[in-house]
């Protein structure tokens, strides 16, 4: 058993000399002219990333109808001269966004000196009045503003029940059906051009609806046909003098249109 273990020990030994006796594997050394070489790309290449080469010279502004390009450039911090390609365009982008006017915004580079800013815009479609302010509603219930004042043009809704908004958001309201009756209406309005008339709408009962327009009430009645109601009422309302005032029967289009002074 001694013997066995003695020569198990002078096998280790003998192959740790043999180890030690290798010729040890050289070191790949590249070459000093090569280095120098990799050294002036890598100048060459970042003194043409941050030559004028690159430099912003034309800001162009697409599909904005609100927005001015310096009140843009000023938010996202571009300037000319800036450089095209280290200028953080997502990081723009998302400021941009921010704004409850602004549905998407897109900054694209166009090669060699041009940064184009591209908006997909929020529009008005209507004003709710909350406690001696005016609410600016988008065509999806979103507080896009809130002012003491508001100009025709727009309808003024009435009967909305809630208790507070946040501007940018969904305006939260106890009767839904009554926020997608406006939504529908106020698109009515404006492609049947009432947008020249001072227009309020009464929603607070969808199934007995009221419009004014100038000092002429008009009774809507339920949604069945309001497209052809508003375009009844856009019809008629141009006929009748701004100073008149009356009352206009259109929930049931089948029955002869009467307009009826009010003395």
């Amino acid at each position: 058993m001694r013997k066995k273990r003695k020569k198990q020990m002078e096998d280790i030994d003998l192959m740790e000399e043999l180890e030690y006796y290798q010729p040890r594997k050289k070191r790949l050394e590249i070459p000093q002219k090569y280095v120098i070489a990799a050294v002036l790309i890598l100048l060459a290449g970042a003194a043409f990333l941050f030559s004028p080469f690159f430099a912003v010279k034309n800001i162009r502004v697409e599909n904005s109808e609100r927005f001015a390009t310096s009140d843009l450039c000023e938010r996202i911090g571009l300037n000319q001269g800036d450089n095209a390609i280290l200028f953080n365009r997502s990081k723009a982008e998302d400021i941009l966004r921010q704004d409850p006017y602004i549905k998407d915004a897109r900054l694209v580079w166009e090669f060699p000196d041009t940064m184009v800013i591209s908006l997909t815009e929020r529009k008005v479609r209507a004003y709710v009045p909350y406690m001696g302010s005016y609410l600016y509603i988008d065509e999806e219930g979103r507080v896009l503003d809130v002012q003491n004042v508001y100009t025709e043009g727009l309808p003024l809704v009435k009967g909305l029940v809630f208790s507070g908004f946040q501007r940018g958001e969904v305006l939260q309201v106890e009767n839904q059906e009554s926020l997608q009756v406006m939504l529908q209406i106020s698109q009515m309005i404006q492609k049947y051009n009432l947008t020249e008339f001072a227009v309020e709408v009464d929603v607070s009962n969808t199934s007995d609806i009221y419009a004014t327009v100038n000092q002429v009430q008009v009774h809507l009645g339920t949604m069945d046909n309001m497209d052809q109601k508003i375009r009844t009422m856009a019809a008629v309302v141009v006929t009748i003098p701004e100073e008149d005032r009356g009352t206009l029967d259109l929930s049931d289009l089948s029955k002869p249109i009467v307009f009826q002074y009010l003395l």
